[in-house]
């Protein structure tokens, strides 16, 4: 992985001034350029391997890439030092170049920046943006370029920074200032770039129910949102569990591991809810709120959150695994509503066999029944009894069944839906689902 430097460059005569962090100046002395100040900050222990690379159009390379570069109203030359030989100065064993632009005057000239921005990245490369001279649209065009290249060639952002040189006031005010009162603040934009990848990521979540982009982004840390923040080891520590919750919550879901359902959704609640208390940027708060809003139908009770998680699938197109939790749910629902263990793996292929049983119509056969059924009569019995006190939910677990087996036989049973029909799964599953809810509503 190589680290970039990007930066554009303007026409101006810059003036001398401090580049600051707070009360600290970048540099020992006054700078023209404030990629002078941000190319020391960030770059000073880069190697050959790495780039620093400055985009101009032709009169800004003429004027302050190379020395010399602008005159006075008379048309005489001003002795001043370019960008290239204020950079080569810092002695640092980075290659330096720059890169001619178009002005940006209209969309053919945007689009053909763009391509040169996105050209000089490579795969996996870290960069640096310093958007300070960058005219017209080009900051804007820079955050465009940057999300396209960590789509298309990984890239990732080590910052994105603004010398506010206007800060000091307007040109006449500040020749008036002595330079060492010229102190100028480095805004750090990086955070900015942190919520647009956040808010990408929420509404993929809300969208599509996948968890993984922004389990991935508070994995990472959120480093950058989090290095201006007081308590940021503790708001990393509670940032690194959501990662961990969110993605428990998808392998939930994803694997149907039904028991683990309520302990899930009720761990990334809580560690949503401890992110909302966090001292970070105001706009990331509204987007956990969305998370924790999309999760509250999960209540804590077991059945009811099986039923949750099912209507989660429904809405997410997971047709497979909300036929495999939705008959789950059932056979709890018999289990526990006969006073039984629901996680009593023997209690549960009972209720399994109750229900065929039914469907055979061989209640009144005990020699046709199977082990474990067979083994406890009375039992078995029992459940039957109570699948009969809820009129709708043996004919609904039935249909249940037969749904759940073509699927889970990848279509290889007879009587198997074509595929110019199995859009119909999504829509029996919600319906099906709807009839348990209105069971569980009307009983538990």
């Amino acid at each position: 992985m190589a680290r970039v430097y990007i930066s554009f460059l303007g026409t101006n005569d810059y003036l001398e001034c401090y580049y600051c962090r707070g009360a600290e100046s970048l540099t020992a002395k006054p700078v023209r350029f404030v990629q002078e100040a941000t190319v020391r900050d960030n770059c000073s222990d880069w190697g050959p391997g790495d780039r620093i690379i400055i985009f101009t159009t032709k009169d800004a390379e003429a004027k302050n890439w190379h020395n010399d570069g602008h005159t006075d109203k008379d048309g005489n030359i001003l002795q001043r030092k370019g960008l290239l030989a204020c950079l080569e100065e810092l002695n640092l064993p980075v290659p330096i170049a720059n890169q001619t632009i178009d002005e940006g005057y209209n969309e053919e000239q945007v689009w053909k920046i763009f391509q040169e921005v996105f050209k000089i990245l490579k795969q996996g490369d870290e960069v640096v943006f310093d958007i300070t001279h960058a005219l017209r649209s080009i900051p804007v065009l820079a955050m465009v370029v940057l999300q396209y290249a960590k789509i298309m060639k990984k890239v990732k952002l080590g910052g994105i920074y603004y010398g506010a040189f206007e800060a000091l006031g307007n040109i006449t005010e500040v020749r008036r200032k002595p330079v060492q009162d010229r102190r100028a603040p480095i805004v750090d934009l990086t955070a900015l770039n942190g919520l647009m990848d956040w808010s990408i990521a929420t509404d993929r979540f809300l969208e599509s129910g996948d968890v993984k982009s922004a389990g991935a982004l508070a994995k990472a840390g959120v480093h950058s949102i989090l290095k201006e923040t007081r308590g940021k080891d503790e708001a990393a520590q509670i940032i690194k569990r959501l990662a961990g919750s969110l993605k428990q919550f998808n392998n939930m879901l994803a694997t149907c591991r039904g028991p683990e359902i309520t302990h899930a959704s009720a761990g990334l609640k809580n560690w949503i809810d401890k992110c909302q208390h966090l001292e970070l940027p105001s706009p990331f708060r509204p987007l956990f709120t969305l998370i924790q809003k999309r999760l509250d139908s999960f209540t804590g009770d077991s059945l009811k959150d099986g039923l949750a998680a099912v209507r989660w699938c429904a809405e997410y197109n997971l047709i497979q695994q909300g036929f495999t939790m939705l008959e789950e749910v059932l056979f709890s629902y018999v289990v526990s509503g006969t006073g039984n263990d629901p996680l009593n793996t023997n209690m549960r292929e009972i209720a399994s066999q109750a229900l065929k049983i039914m469907s055979l119509k061989i209640v009144e056969q005990l020699d046709l029944w199977k082990a474990p059924a067979k083994d406890h009569p009375e039992l078995t019995l029992k459940m039957i009894n109570f699948v009969n006190q809820h009129r709708d939910l043996h004919k609904m677990a039935e249909s249940l069944r037969q749904q759940r087996n073509d699927l889970n036989h990848a279509g290889f049973t007879e009587n198997a839906a074509q595929l110019e029909r199995a859009d119909r799964f999504g829509k029996q599953l919600k319906n099906l689902l709807t009839r348990a809810e209105n069971i569980l509503k009307n009983q538990h």
